[in-house]
């Protein structure tokens, strides 16, 4: 079988797309929030459950560009793998948030905080695989070469 150097992105890929089902089922949710409470567009308030509906897509919306960077740079420069491990379960947070703040704002809260987590894990493999390869790039010190000359038992 040919295997080209994309297929290593075949995962990001598909937890990529993943997350774009994700928000189309938030707007989806607004949307049908929308009619259910007759809030008219282009309107952002309304009745409390209507606002909480809206907040929750409003909020996952406002972390999409992060998360998505965060697994793109994590999968390209340090791992595809627990990029996207980390997105995944990132994603299962975020679900949960938008159940939990659905339902009163402060079930929102186990969610959020376990998507805080993964982006936090995300953002420490961005700075490892880009720390890793400006100091191999721009200073020629190769830190994993060291790393697996000194510890044996995490070579290739």
């Amino acid at each position: 079988m040919t295997s080209f150097p994309i297929d290593k992105y075949a995962l990001p890929a598909a937890v990529t797309v993943a997350g774009i089902h994700q928000m189309f089922t938030f707007a989806k949710s607004v949307g049908n929030a929308r009619r259910k409470y007759n809030v008219q567009v282009p309107e952002t308030t309304g009745p409390p459950e209507f606002v909480r509906v809206f907040r929750a897509h409003q909020n996952s919306l406002e972390f999409y560009p992060v998360s998505l960077t965060g697994l793109w740079i994590g999968s390209v420069f340090f791992h595809p793998v627990p990029a996207s491990v980390f997105y995944g379960v990132y994603l299962l947070g975020r679900k949960r948030y938008f159940e939990g703040y659905v339902e009163k704002e402060d079930k929102r809260l186990p969610g959020f905080y376990l998507s805080l987590r993964c982006l936090t894990g995300l953002s420490v493999l961005c700075l490892l695989g880009v720390g890793h390869k400006l100091v191999r790039y721009y200073g020629g010190v190769d830190l994993l070469t060291l790393l697996q000359e000194k510890l044996p038992m995490i070579k290739n």
